[in-house]
């Protein structure tokens, strides 16, 4: 359950932002050229709020969890023998409804995945910076 608990630290936006208060000053640290800090800490805001768009993980495994289940439910309702399945219709509703589910997670994520691309061509520069200052961060650390 420790799994589950978000720790907003490690977020892409708190990345991106710690690494430029740790290393903003050395010399080697990526200069913001043509890029306005307001307009970075606008685009972090908008590329967090696209990547938390599916809710936490917790919510994730609640809403296709029910998912999962409701064709169960549902087959449940008639009698066996009115079933094609006869007595594999419990496992045929698992099959389904985890197939459901697994179609509208592969669908979430991509649609995060194109909103992402679409917020990254709209804004190559602060999208170019910010993958400037985490592949410097992963140096760093790297390096300690």
């Amino acid at each position: 359950m420790k799994d589950l608990q978000p720790n907003i630290l490690d977020d892409y936006e708190h990345l991106v932002t710690n690494a430029m208060k740790r290393w903003g000053g050395e010399a080697d640290f990526p200069v913001m050229e043509g890029v306005k800090r307001e307009d970075l800490d606008d685009y972090l805001f908008e590329y967090q709020r696209i990547l938390d768009s599916e809710g936490s993980q917790k919510a994730q495994l609640t809403k296709y969890g029910i998912i999962a289940i409701i064709p169960i439910i549902i087959l449940s309702a008639f009698p066996e023998d009115m079933l094609p399945w006869g007595k594999y219709t419990l496992v045929t509703g698992v099959a389904i409804g985890v197939a459901i589910a697994l179609c509208l997670k592969g669908l979430s994520a991509l649609l995060v995945k194109l909103r992402l691309r679409r917020l990254r061509n709209a804004n190559p520069e602060l999208a170019d910076y910010s993958e400037k200052v985490i592949a410097y961060r992963n140096n760093k650390i790297v390096a300690l």
